[in-house]
């Protein structure tokens, strides 16, 4: 249903901006300088445009805050992977063997 009204009101604000984008233009004289004095035509609509924006702004902002806040999940958990079970035990001996580098010997791990 949501879905639906915000449908209507996006193809409803389109229609209202293209009609508004294609009203004819009229070239009437509007006043100007003329015999020493300033005239200026008192039909100016430009208070009401203005307050027709403010008032879609305000529409719109209030379209937008009224749905639930719940747009994205809340982010996974993650945990360490537990250790491996032991497959097997490690029997490990240590010699002592000729190092010919050092020149004498060393400790040398083996684990079968």
């Amino acid at each position: 249903m949501r879905k639906l009204i915000t449908g209507t009101a996006a193809a409803l604000a389109l229609a209202v901006t293209t009609i508004g984008a294609v009203a004819p233009a009229q070239a009437q004289w509007r006043g100007g300088y003329r015999g020493g004095h300033y005239y200026r035509y008192h039909g100016d609509r430009t208070g009401a445009a203005v307050g027709a924006g403010i008032l879609g702004l305000a529409v719109g902002a209030a379209l937008a805050s009224s749905g639930p806040r719940g747009y994205y999940e809340p982010a996974p958990r993650y945990y360490y992977a537990p250790p491996p079970p032991p497959s097997y035990v490690e029997y490990c001996r240590t010699e002592w063997r000729w190092d010919g580098y050092r020149r004498g010997y060393v400790p040398v791990r083996f684990c079968d």
